[in-house]
């Protein structure tokens, strides 16, 4: 049975208390300075074979990013990893699963991944950065480009820092003014160690510092424009996420607390965490004018949610051309999150479709949601998916599921790395992948299994329209009508779950439908 009303009120009490309101996880687990480029794929999984495919091409409508051709992508996958986080500073802060445990990421169709990073992994000493680390990393990517599949690197942190029990922030950088952090008592959820004293202090420390030296601040936006500059010319990285779910921007834990009822009318606006995203955009557009940007609001406002806390309309991406930004707030059911079940009278997903979509069309944004997920065994887990990627296909967003972890209860995959988990089979259905165009709508029918997109022509895009069509949902084959006429032998690439359409590209808008074949789906 799924928790009462009630219940959800006093949990979400208890979250409010502890104020890391999401959480990222149920587990935690070139030396010359700049990466190659891919040598198979321009960014968005084009073949690199076409000349035309400069990366020049701007997007036709902020609402969307574009590829090197000028398609327009919808960035769909995962995290990868949770287990990267490591329980200290020392370590490889790299996914504990090796790259044979992608083995189904390259078989699903799916064209993202989110990349944990840390800026104690790439700043371990004070202004010195681990090249060894980055070379490490860029194993990775490389392998993600020659797979299609692009890279959005999460620069990543939990509480702050290791020393105070979370990651990310290195340990020269954790200033807890003079407070011993204390560990919360065993079986206790971890988010409630930020209502540490001494966590409290590392944050205020990092974002209001009491002399005003924003010393940790420049650290960090430095080691920011740093990770760019060495990929930026990699053809697989297409974004940057800033911080991960900035926590205490506003203040300590008392001024957090105190912000609630504005907070919940949207009367709160947080210029601190405004002011540092746009240092943060003015960072990464120093060494790269075309990679995307992908800003946060602070962790408060995930979880009920609340309407955003960020100044949107002053964000500001100072690159020629259109801006290149993306609202990349998180998407967690609270109770979905613990656990505890999807509950019928739910209005968490109401809530968060009525607001974020303004937000980012607000500050000229596409819009991603870079966190969603929970375990896979829990009531009301086939409903829940299905709900949210109902409403991400209607509202044309892209989403990033928590996280690959293999075998872990949360992750879409077992441990093989190959086997989709309960929550693998949740998600695998078709959706766009790249659109010569600008796509209008999308809608996958979950009984029928039945997929339909319409879309307008943008001539300045190269290349085909893509689809993921996963193989393992079409065991006896796929029927493709586009415009109104069948294609007798689809362009579908089994092995990858990637369908191929050109378009006549004379007409002004286009319309397909994906099926079974051999069903009535586009009858």
């Amino acid at each position: 049975m799924s928790p009462s009303r009630p219940l959800r009120a006093t949990w979400c009490a208890l979250f409010l208390t502890a104020t890391l309101l999401t959480a990222c996880s149920s587990s935690d687990g070139g030396s010359d300075g700049k990466a190659a480029d891919s040598p198979t794929t321009t960014k968005g999984g084009a073949p690199n074979t076409d000349a035309e495919c400069t990366g020049d091409i701007e997007s036709p409508d902020t609402r969307f990013l574009v590829d090197d051709c000028g398609r327009t992508l919808i960035l769909r996958g995962v995290n990868v990893e949770g287990s990267a986080k490591g329980p200290t500073q020392a370590g490889s802060h790299l996914p504990s699963s090796d790259l044979e445990n992608q083995a189904a990421l390259k078989t699903w169709g799916w064209n993202t991944v989110r990349f944990l990073v840390f800026w104690g992994a790439i700043e371990p000493e004070k202004g010195e950065y681990d090249e060894a680390y980055l070379d490490d990393v860029e194993e990775w990517v490389d392998w993600y480009g020659d797979h299609g599949i692009d890279v959005v690197f999460d620069v990543h942190q939990d509480l702050y820092g290791w020393t105070v029990n979370g990651n990310g922030a290195p340990d020269w950088a954790v200033d807890t003014q003079g407070l011993e952090v204390k560990p919360i008592a065993e079986g206790q959820p971890w988010y409630l160690q930020g209502a540490d004293p001494a966590v409290q202090a590392a944050f205020q420390s990092f974002w209001n510092p009491a002399d005003g030296d924003t010393w940790l601040q420049d650290h960090y936006l430095d080691s920011v424009a740093h990770l760019t500059e060495r990929f930026a010319d990699h053809s697989a990285v297409i974004g940057i996420d800033v911080m991960n779910e900035p926590s205490f921007a506003n203040g300590d834990l008392n001024a957090t607390l105190a912000i609630q009822p504005d907070a919940a009318a949207g009367n709160f606006h947080n210029e601190n965490l405004t002011d540092f995203n746009n240092r943060a955009i003015e960072a990464v557009r120093a060494v790269d004018e075309d990679v995307w940007v992908f800003i946060q609001p602070t962790s408060l406002i995930n979880a009920f949610p609340y309407p955003g806390d960020l100044l949107e309309d002053q964000i500001v991406d100072p690159r020629d051309g259109a801006p290149r930004i993306v609202y990349a707030g998180h998407l967690y059911e609270p109770l979905v999150h613990d656990g505890l079940g999807y509950s019928d009278d739910s209005t968490y997903l109401q809530e968060w479709q009525d607001m974020r979509p303004q937000e980012a069309a607000a500050m000229n944004g596409a819009l991603w949601f870079g966190e969603w997920g929970s375990h896979g065994d829990q009531d009301g887990m086939d409903d829940y998916v299905n709900d949210v990627l109902t409403m991400a296909d209607e509202e044309m967003a892209g989403w990033a599921w928590w996280s690959w972890d293999p075998g872990d209860g949360w992750s879409p995959v077992e441990s093989d790395g190959k086997t989709p988990s309960a929550n693998g089979e949740r998600l695998l259905r078709v959706q766009p992948r790249a659109i010569v165009g600008v796509p209008t709508a999308f809608t996958w029918d979950n009984d029928t299994s039945t997929f339909t997109m319409t879309w307008d022509e943008n001539e300045a895009a190269k290349g085909t329209t893509d689809f993921s069509v996963p193989s393992r949902l079409f065991p006896d084959g796929i029927e493709v009508v586009l415009d109104g006429a069948a294609i007798d032998s689809p362009s579908w690439d089994q092995e990858a779950s990637v369908l191929s359409v050109g378009a006549d590209r004379s007409k002004a808008s286009h319309e397909v439908c994906i099926a079974a074949a051999g069903s009535d789906g586009c009858s």
